[in-house]
């Protein structure tokens, strides 16, 4: 009897198609143009031959995608156009370290293949392990900036490569033979990420999985531009000290442990001479948690330029001058489409730091458009209170006090008699408090004045002689 689980494996056997392998033998004409040589390498995606095209007599470097086991033709068919595809967004990048891209095709048997720029040279793997001697550290930042310049162009229109490893870092020559960088699968790095998980199950992407982010294990599909960060900075560590990190952990099951859990081995431990400011721009860029990295290939150049030559100033310039990443290279791409913000078991401290190191949300261009009208309005406000209601106020003189006229002069009051005998009384005039001592602070306030009262000649009628001891009656109040 057969349960559930035998009848949904034998219902996936019937879907899987068995295709025959491509044929890439020497002297194979391919799409009518180009003649096989030799097979130069082959991996779990496809096998990469040398050819030359008949016409222009140019070599050339062909790479084929083959299927994996237990492909089903529909897994097949979105394989073949997601290579396709992003064959054709490679085609677009301008910068001279992304290997070229010439042609898109369909072989007969219907294998797509690649037709790419060939290249002298070998691998940053080969020159680490081959070389009597270790790489120079200028020699090895130098190669790296050369492939974050490859890197910034591919994030600016959202491409990510999710395979960086030595193998991919090409080494040739340019103009003056000087050293010039090559990145190469970028056509097949959203394949890559697509079908991963599917392909894990076969073992085609064990090799790879030493480079890969600690975020791209746990959910290939669901990266940004940062995992690439991680990846190259582990091809520098590894170039600068002969050794991976992880050591024996490169390979296997246990390798995804290590990158997940274990700390970074110090790089000068392995290599003294690696300036300490170096050391902690690699060690940033393979910080766990991807919010601890820099945001971008721009960031990381920038702080890789102090130990690079002089020879990295134009392609420094060139990164500087790069469009910010966009699309699925944008850091936080991850998270705006549900995926858990960290994939690392950082400790409470690396969260804090992670935190503190998010980029902020960028404020609404109507927000601080309502925010600068609102505080201009307030500022205009301000003003004309001052010009209009203070700046008269304090420029007035203080206020006038009005000063009462000065009493007139009392009248002298005289009672002649009509004859000697009468006297003249006159009045003496009423002292009154001057208008500067009315006005003093200092002095008590006074009763307000009264007028003065009238004066009556008759009072007394007589007027008394002291000599003859006599009143003599006023002849006007007789």
């Amino acid at each position: 009897m057969q349960g559930p689980g035998n009848t949904q494996r034998m219902a996936h056997a019937a879907l899987v198609t068995v295709r025959a392998p491509p044929n890439v033998k020497p002297g194979t004409v391919i799409g009518d143009k180009y003649r096989i040589e030799r097979e130069i390498g082959r991996g779990g995606f496809g096998v990469v031959v040398r050819a030359i095209h008949l016409t222009l007599d140019q070599r050339v470097a062909i790479k084929v995608l083959t299927e994996g086991e237990g492909t089903t033709e529909t897994e097949w068919a979105e394989d073949a156009a997601r290579f396709r595809r992003e064959a054709k967004a490679t085609a677009a990048l301008r910068s001279e370290h992304v290997v070229r891209v010439l042609d898109v095709d369909v072989l007969d048997s219907g294998y797509p293949y690649i037709v790419m720029e060939y290249l002298d040279g070998k691998t940053l793997h080969d020159l680490t392990y081959t070389s009597p001697a270790p790489i120079p550290v200028e020699e090895v930042v130098d190669y790296g900036i050369q492939v974050l310049a490859a890197l910034a162009d591919a994030h600016a229109v959202g491409i990510v490569h999710r395979d960086l490893k030595p193998a991919n870092v090409f080494l040739s020559t340019g103009i003056g033979g000087t050293p010039l960088v090559k990145v190469l699968d970028f056509g097949v790095s959203k394949m890559l990420a697509a079908a991963s998980q599917r392909l894990t199950r076969t073992g085609a992407v064990v090799g790879t999985l030493a480079y890969m982010a600690p975020e791209q294990m746990l959910d290939a599909k669901r990266v940004d531009g940062r995992a690439d960060l991680w990846s190259l900075a582990l091809v520098l560590y590894e170039a600068l000290a002969r050794a991976h990190p992880f050591g024996a952990h490169t390979a296997g099951p246990k390798v995804v442990t290590a990158i997940l859990n274990d700390p970074i081995p110090p790089l000068r431990e392995r290599r003294p001479d690696v300036p300490p400011p170096l050391e902690a721009a690699l060690l940033r860029m393979l910080e766990k948690a991807p919010e601890l990295r820099f945001t971008s290939a721009i960031e990381a150049a920038a702080a890789l330029a102090p130990f690079s030559s002089p020879r990295s100033r134009p392609v420094l310039e060139e990164i500087r001058r790069a469009p910010p990443p966009s699309g699925h290279a944008a850091p936080g791409f991850v998270s705006a489409r549900g995926a858990p913000p960290s994939t690392s078991t950082a400790s409470p401290s690396a969260s804090k730091r992670a935190k503190a190191a998010a980029p902020r949300k960028a404020m609404s261009p109507v927000v601080g458009f309502l925010l600068a009208f609102i505080t201009a309005a307030l500022v205009l406000g301000l003003v004309a209170a001052f010009v209009f209601y203070v700046k008269p106020r304090l420029s007035a003189p203080p206020d006038v006090v009005a000063t009462p006229p000065a009493p007139s002069a009392p009248v002298e009051t005289a009672a002649s008699a009509a004859s000697s005998e009468v006297s003249v009384v006159s009045v003496a005039p009423v002292a009154r408090p001057s208008a500067s001592s009315e006005r003093s602070p200092a002095s008590a306030p006074s009763a307000p004045s009264r007028p003065a009262a009238s004066v009556n000649p008759c009072d007394p009628p007589f007027v008394y002689d002291p000599a003859t001891n006599v009143k003599r009656y006023k002849t006007e109040c007789l």
